[in-house]
């Protein structure tokens, strides 16, 4: 479980810096996030308008880096 649990903090660290490469200015504030039952990061982004183009970038980075499937980024 403790394995499972430092994971989780990592990808949630890690998803954030990737927003702020992609969405440059984003601000702890504009990130809400959460772990389903099935161990899927959801990340919100509040308060700033996301383009097509940086969702795409956004989603193909999370995937590169943790797996298809491992975070849900919606704006």
């Amino acid at each position: 479980m403790y394995q499972a649990v430092t994971e989780e903090n990592s990808r949630k660290n890690l998803v954030f810096d990737l927003l702020q490469q992609v969405l440059s200015g984003l601000l702890p504030d504009n990130y809400a996030w959460a772990f389903d039952a099935n161990r899927v990061l959801r990340v919100k982004i509040l308060g700033r308008p996301v383009t097509a183009g940086q969702m795409a970038a956004i989603h193909a980075a999370c995937s590169t880096r943790f797996g298809p499937g491992k975070v849900v980024v919606v704006a």
